[in-house]
């Protein structure tokens, strides 16, 4: 699982993004960014945290370009990785998220070999799979893997933009210590009254942590939201997943236009 996703533009809005500014109307151009951090999420799994040279703002659940040169295979190979970090309050600086795939050629380079001081060349931001807290009512965010990045991105925005309305966030990850940010949404979820988390793992059946040790369904589905229903939804995940929780929703009742979908290879 990676944050390369086949799905860009799957979302059926584009919302613009308020306080956090509308990245430009131009088309964005290659820039060096500086690798400021590399902070751990998982065994395989890293945040990048980049200066950008040149800021133009980006929305919530957008995503960047990353070139990198290999070895034998001119020229540079591309990737997409979400950014999982709030525009608010810097925008010049962002959080990819970055799963190494094995075989891979880009994202074990950049889970393993990164280190504070070097510098990437990156592109962005693009994507319509976006959210703005200006929109009124609940929010559902339900992510598998790296599905979580952009999610996270919505989620920590809604946070520094005052949210206040209900927001469920259901996330898996195959064990909990392979899931993006648990330690940051434990303290979310004890201090937002707002943000409610619910865990699901599929490779360990004895995890405490975790409220499911399987796949989200929809029975799971139908306990976290207890009969309410959101007024959006964003999901992002393997193809099977998404497709199985849209499902869901809609017999649910929730109205599809208001469901939005982003898929990853």
């Amino acid at each position: 699982m990676h944050s390369v996703y086949s799905g860009r533009g799957s979302s059926t809005a584009t919302r613009s993004g308020g306080d956090a500014g509308t990245p430009a109307k131009v088309a964005p151009q290659w820039q060096e960014a500086a690798v400021v951090e590399v902070i751990d999420e998982a065994p395989d799994a890293v945040t990048l945290r980049l200066q950008l040279a040149e800021d133009s703002g980006f929305l919530a659940g957008q995503y960047y370009n990353v070139r990198l040169g290999v070895p034998g295979r001119p020229p540079p190979v591309q990737r997409a990785y979400s950014v999982g970090s709030s525009p608010l309050p810097d925008p010049s600086v962002i959080d990819l998220g970055v799963r190494a795939v094995p075989g891979g050629l880009v994202s074990p380079r950049l889970v393993r070999d990164l280190s504070a001081g070097q510098h990437l060349c990156v592109r962005g931001p693009y994507g319509r799979f976006t959210w703005s807290d200006d929109d009124p009512g609940a929010v559902l965010l339900v992510g598998a893997g790296s599905g979580l990045v952009p999610l996270m991105s919505m989620l920590r925005y809604a946070v520094v933009s005052g949210r206040t309305e209900p927001v469920w966030l259901v996330c898996s990850a195959t064990t909990f210590d392979h899931a993006f940010y648990r330690d940051e949404l434990a303290r979310l979820a004890a201090s937002e009254p707002w943000l409610g988390v619910t865990h699901c793992v599929t490779r360990d059946s004895t995890e405490p942590r975790a409220t499911y040790h399987r796949r989200i369904d929809r029975e799971v589905l139908a306990e976290v939201l207890g009969g309410a229903l959101p007024a959006r939804a964003y999901l992002c995940g393997p193809p099977a997943m998404v497709d199985a929780v849209a499902a869901a929703l809609g017999e649910f009742g929730v109205d599809l236009g208001a469901v939005f979908t982003e898929k990853y290879d």
